[in-house]
């Protein structure tokens, strides 16, 4: 079927459009909100556990995620193997959860290369479906030989003829250049022909999912970069995602494939939709946080670097000083008084790293957001639970 003749019925291209109009009032929630210049990546590890969960049901922990995610960015380099490996004991993985980890971490590598290149007039190609696959196997630094499509057919008939992929990605590339359907029935589209070609040899393969993301960045449903948690509403419902998946690469049977087309696009507008309450939720809860902390015996100049820093500790639990100063945009001086008096307040409170580096981490904070993960999941685990295909009310997502 050409991409022209794909329809989706009334009922769901009105969802698709609820769902867009409360991306947009989001975005520009977060572009006003004092604290969310720090919280791309907060945000991000939230989409991050959910998607790893999808696929390994390991829960990850999330502020080890986000301090390992800050320290492979400007310590390491993007080497998100050492950034795992670094001897952070308060916010190290357990044992058991380290290619779990790597894999989080790498997908969130991607979701950022996606959001700081992809804009309007983004072009996008084969190369950039490669760029993206090769990001999710080996992270950024890598050597950009890319592992290229599989070259031999898959079990049980499953995707499509491996002398077909290069046509059919390049077919799927020029739909994403094209405006055809609103941007998420056309990151709808794409997830859904993505994922019947099966293109790549991986055992988890999230490049299909990165893609149709790349589209919603690409039509501005993410302004200024933020991407919010939508893995969680599909990984309470995995055995349900694979069935649409298995669906999708069924080539034996075109009524089935159509059957499972519209509910793949009802089930993407339901997760997104219910990825703004999640996130509403989550600036709520550290907005109650930023006005305890406000609410102290603090002279907190307007743009100080103390008024900086405790927005940043806020959505980052544990930072060196020269992190701060740097992200903050702050003298080391300035930023190293802040933390001394945010130290005193009681706020943060420093802590020795193998006896050389010292950096501050807030108890605080770590402790909202573990609870939100955990409350995600509890949430996700009662729905899974009760087996039906629902919409999340706000209500249900209360800290």
């Amino acid at each position: 079927m050409r991409y022209s003749e794909y329809s989706y019925s009334a009922a769901t291209q009105a969802r698709f459009y609820e769902a867009e109009v409360e991306l947009l009032r989001l975005g520009d929630r977060l572009t006003h909100n004092p604290c969310a210049r720090y919280m791309r990546g907060t945000l991000l590890a939230f989409d991050a556990i959910f998607a790893v969960y999808m696929s390994h049901d390991t829960v990850l922990p999330a502020v080890p995620l986000i301090v390992s995610y800050d320290l492979s960015d400007w310590k390491y380099h993007g080497d998100i193997e050492s950034s795992v490996r670094a001897r952070y004991s308060r916010f190290q993985f357990p044992k058991d959860s380290y290619e779990a980890a790597v894999q989080a971490l790498h997908y969130m590598q991607a979701i950022e290369w996606i959001a700081e290149n992809t804009h309007r007039d983004t072009i996008v190609t084969v190369d950039t479906v490669l760029r993206l696959h090769e990001i999710l196997l080996s992270g950024m630094p890598n050597d950009n030989r890319y592992h290229g499509f599989r070259s031999s057919f898959l079990p049980h008939k499953k995707g499509i003829d491996p002398s077909l992929i290069t046509m059919r990605i390049n077919e799927l590339c020029r739909f994403i250049n094209s405006d055809l359907f609103s941007p998420l029935g056309q990151a709808s589209v794409i997830h859904h022909a993505f994922e019947s070609m099966v293109p790549f040899d991986s055992m988890i393969d999230r490049t299909g999912l990165a893609l149709a993301f790349l589209a919603m960045f690409k039509r501005g449903l993410f302004p200024d970069g933020y991407m919010v948690p939508i893995c969680w509403g599909a990984s309470f419902d995995k055995e349900y995602r694979r069935k649409l998946k298995d669906a999708s690469r069924n080539q034996d049977s075109i009524e089935i494939h159509e059957q499972f087309k519209e509910d793949w696009a009802v089930y993407n507008a339901r997760n997104t939709h219910a990825a703004v309450i999640i996130t509403d939720s989550f600036l709520t809860a550290v907005g109650r946080l930023r006005t305890e902390w406000r609410s102290q015996n603090l002279r907190i100049p307007s743009n100080s670097a103390l008024d900086r820093v405790m927005d940043l500790f806020l959505c980052v639990p544990g930072l060196s000083t020269i992190r701060a100063s740097e992200t903050i945009g702050k003298s080391y001086g300035a930023t190293n008084e802040a933390m001394r008096q945010l130290a005193e307040a009681g706020i943060i409170k420093e802590v020795a790293i193998d006896g050389r580096e010292r950096i501050f981490i807030c108890d605080q904070s770590a402790t909202l957001i573990t609870k939100f993960v955990d409350e995600l999941l509890r949430v996700a685990l009662e729905l899974e639970n009760k087996g039906d295909q629902m919409d999340i009310e706000p209500s249900a997502l209360t800290i």
